[in-house]
């Protein structure tokens, strides 16, 4: 006899499609982990929030970084279609987030959605860009107010879980191998962009491994832990940073071993020394501040005892 003590488990629109998409993965992928010491980074946000007004995170740098990555790499930023390698026209970065950045238990957490937000020719923009255009789509998926999420959120509440996986397995060809927008259903082609990046760092994890979803179709996916501060060798000396780590998911059908070790020096390059390849602008009159809830820092979060209201 089959429980249905399930059934009175609220789920969410993200854990029902994860249930009708997802097989038992059978293709090879390379998991790779990187530890970048962080201390220019955090010191080139602050500069940078201070001069443009925007809450700049290690999240869109980690987002530029895989822009330049490629960039240097064109032969990565496609789709393969029956076997054949289909290039993208440009450069995009698909940045995950939770509907609601507090943590919860019982069935408000099972009913707690994932979405995202694409931002195009991420390779094109400096962090203050992405960040400004990030904050903005965040900010309307949070509240309500993003077409496309409802529109699909609404398609899938609506599908018996039997259809879920032929439809999203359609809408997945058509918008991420054929690269074409489904106007009607009111996705865009290419949804997923080139590279999907996902801060588990917001919820004080240290670092996390993790597939994406099968009708994404990117060739890598980033998972972002907390920053913390780690004893590192410099100098041959044994000396406390702060780190950021990352578990990086590769395609193998697009890396092998000589691509993710250039990905892994550009990737170094960039968030060793971000000044070095995007200077921190001059003031910028800062806009309306936006949402403070809308953005995470990728920081351990405060325990309640040490937390501070701030000025």
């Amino acid at each position: 006899m089959i429980s249905t003590a399930s059934s009175a488990i609220p789920l969410s629109v993200w854990r029902k499609t994860a249930m009708a998409t997802w097989r038992p993965r059978k293709d090879s992928m390379i998991v790779a982990t990187m530890d970048i010491e962080a201390a220019r980074l955090l010191d080139y946000l602050r500069q940078v929030r201070d001069a443009t007004g925007q809450h700049v995170t290690p999240m869109d740098l980690v987002g530029r970084a895989a822009g330049k990555v490629l960039e240097a790499l064109p032969g990565l930023n496609g789709r393969v279609v029956f076997g054949s390698f289909l290039p993208s026209p440009t450069i995009d970065c698909f940045f995950v987030v939770s509907l609601r950045t507090d943590l919860v238990t019982g069935a408000e957490a099972t009913g707690t959605d994932l979405s995202g937000a694409v931002v195009r020719r991420v390779n094109e923009k400096p962090p203050w860009v992405i960040a400004e255009e990030l904050t903005d789509r965040v900010a309307r998926i949070r509240h309500g107010a993003d077409p496309q999420f409802k529109q699909t959120k609404a398609m899938v509440q609506a599908l018996p879980s039997f259809l879920l996986r032929p439809v999203i397995d359609a809408i997945g060809f058509v918008t991420e191998s054929l690269q074409l927008p489904l106007p009607f259903l009111g996705v865009e082609a290419r949804p997923y962009g080139s590279i999907l990046v996902s801060n588990v760092g917001t919820y004080g994890l240290d670092s996390a491994a993790a597939p994406w979803p099968t009708f994404c179709h990117v060739p890598f996916g980033i998972m972002m832990g907390a920053v913390t501060d780690k004893v590192l060798a410099l100098g041959g000396q044994p000396v406390v940073c702060p780190v950021l780590p990352l578990t990086i998911g590769l395609d193998h059908r697009f890396v092998d071993g000589y691509q993710a070790a250039t990905m892994a020096r550009i990737f170094r390059a960039y968030l060793a020394d971000p000044a070095a390849f995007d200077p921190v602008p001059r003031s910028i009159p800062p806009r309306k501040r936006q949402r403070a809830s809308a953005r995470s820092n990728s920081t351990r979060p405060a325990t309640a005892a040490a937390r501070r209201p701030r000025s």
